[in-house]
């Protein structure tokens, strides 16, 4: 199945969304998952071998205040070629974002209105705070970049926030960056903000990812970090 190209939030009253063998292409094409518009004690998102192609954007759209119990979101076997998967903002305890088995391929800057990209990336996330026994893994995925100054993940302006009990992993994955100046994972930030900030028994865990060619910066964070309250990053078993 073909999507058409348009510009369309979906979420409102489910509890379950399940997109399967679809076809999202084109610069036109955004595709907005309202976090905050889903209802239920276990609220399930779901895209299963979709293609995304020629400047598509799947927008993850967090709301803290979600009034579901849990929530579980999976993307797997799917292929981003020349598209944006973008979670952004907060979301509601006990989350798992599960981004596994899926092929990211770049050449080029995909933009997003209000996001303010400034490289060609994969995932670009914003505002992103995973909080309250929540999880965002990042796992057995392929990030290929055939861009300069290009990054395979991309988080804008403000920090990545892990806290009370959660965890943020990217393991497993594998990494060609063929374009000058690349970097792995980018941690934006401002003056006024830190880059990274995992608090209260939470961790982020960079762990078991191959690099085929070497880059310019495996983690570059463009401001502070703040590891606090018996927290850690880990950093493990990279090649």
């Amino acid at each position: 199945m073909v999507y058409p190209e348009v510009v369309q939030a979906v979420g409102g009253g489910l509890s379950w969304l399940c997109y399967r063998n679809v076809t999202f292409s084109g610069g036109g094409m955004r595709l907005t998952v309202h976090i905050g518009a889903l209802t239920g004690d276990v609220a399930n998102v779901t895209f299963d071998g979709c293609t995304w192609r020629n400047g598509a954007v799947l927008l993850l759209l967090g709301n803290a205040y979600a009034a579901v119990g849990s929530l579980n979101i999976v993307v797997t076997g799917s292929t981003f070629d020349d598209a944006l998967l973008s979670p952004e903002g907060g979301f509601p305890p006990r989350t798992n974002i599960t981004i596994s088995g899926n092929r990211f391929t770049v050449t080029r800057l995909i933009s997003r209105p209000g996001l303010g990209l400034e490289s060609p990336s994969c995932v670009a996330m914003n505002e992103l705070a995973i909080s309250n026994d929540s999880a965002f893994v990042l796992s057995g995925n392929v990030f290929q970049s055939v861009a300069a100054s290009s990054s395979a993940i991309y988080v804008v302006r403000s920090a990545l926030s892990v806290s009370w009990h959660s965890v943020f992993a990217v393991m497993g994955n594998t990494f060609h960056m063929d374009g000058v100046n690349a970097t792995l994972i980018y941690l934006g930030g401002s003056r006024h903000s830190s880059s990274l900030s995992v608090l209260n028994n939470s961790a982020v865990v960079i762990r078991g990812n191959v690099v085929s060619k070497p880059v310019l910066y495996f983690m570059h964070i463009l401001s502070v970090s703040r590891v606090e309250s018996l927290s850690a990053v880990v950093f493990q078993g990279n090649e």
